[in-house]
């Protein structure tokens, strides 16, 4: 059923010069849109099938030797067709949409993958992935062993007392904070880790100005550390306007942590919950 589930989703990329057999008669060349979805062919043992990846895959670091072919946002056909992959993946928002029509124009077979809702689509990127690649069984144990570390992680998690407030900055520029919302990534890493997101009213990435941070009141205010020492790090985030005016301001509660880990879908979701935890979370007696 799956397997009729996943054919569909193929057939709907309008791929219609390759057909599907077709696309499975040679070793797949892979070229990765996505930092996660480049974690999840090297968590299933399937890194040899990488022909090429994005610039939002850093993770693990071997990755970097491969060849790059841009930023998700800005690709460039030629630039991926240079790489003779068969195979692309990419989540759906990849950029320009003409340049994703090109790799299929071009007979590469794209496969495009979602994040909403986060965790249903991670494991059914995983499964996606395993089918492409003629790994399955890897990816049912992957799936399985993420399972597992995410209820070890809640059972951490229902231990804790407090609730903390949580506003997460992706760009913490004066003249424009953009702040995470409901149906974010980091929004439902926040809620795993037992915190609330004093964003959840706004959908997706939006700015906010200082009358509104410092009505939301956050007890912590999080980032990611690509951006922290270029934005002054805690110091910086304490300047912004309105800041110092909420509990995060007045205890100086600021962390950065690895964006791959906060903004991506990958098989490391435990651990990027764990670090919120330990992050967010007040120790006893502090």
């Amino acid at each position: 059923m799956f397997f009729k589930k996943m054919t569909s989703k193929f057939l709907l990329t309008g791929l219609l010069a390759v057909s599907f057999s077709d696309a499975f008669a040679q070793a797949p060349r892979v070229v990765t849109i996505g930092g996660s979805l480049t974690e999840i062919v090297y968590a299933l043992g399937q890194q040899d099938h990488l022909v090429g990846v994005d610039l939002t895959s850093q993770w693990p670091p071997e990755v970097k030797d491969l060849p790059q072919v841009g930023f998700y946002k800005k690709i460039s056909a030629e630039g991926v067709l240079s790489l003779a992959p068969t195979h692309v993946f990419a989540y759906e928002d990849t950029e320009p949409a003409t340049a994703v029509q090109q790799l299929k124009d071009a007979g590469v077979f794209v496969t495009t993958f979602g994040r909403t809702p986060p965790q249903e689509a991670l494991f059914e990127n995983i499964a996606i992935i395993g089918d492409v690649l003629s790994a399955p069984e890897k990816a049912d144990e992957l799936a399985r062993q993420i399972k597992s570390d995410l209820g070890a992680v809640a059972q951490k998690v229902a231990a804790k007392t407090d609730k903390p407030r949580v506003l997460f900055l992706l760009n913490y520029d004066p003249s424009q904070m953009l702040v995470a919302g409901r149906g974010t990534v980091v929004h439902h890493l926040i809620t795993l880790a037992g915190g609330v997101n004093v964003g959840q009213e706004l959908k997706g990435y939006k700015p906010l100005n200082s009358e509104m941070v410092t009505s939301l009141a956050p007890d912590v205010v999080l980032s990611v550390d690509e951006r922290w020492e270029s934005m002054g790090g805690a110091e910086g985030m304490k300047k912004l306007p309105g800041m110092m005016d909420t509990p995060a301001g007045a205890h100086n509660r600021f962390v950065a942590l690895p964006g791959s880990l906060m903004l991506g879908l990958g098989p490391r979701i435990a651990e990027g919950v764990q670090l919120l935890v330990d992050a967010i979370h007040k120790e006893k007696g502090t």
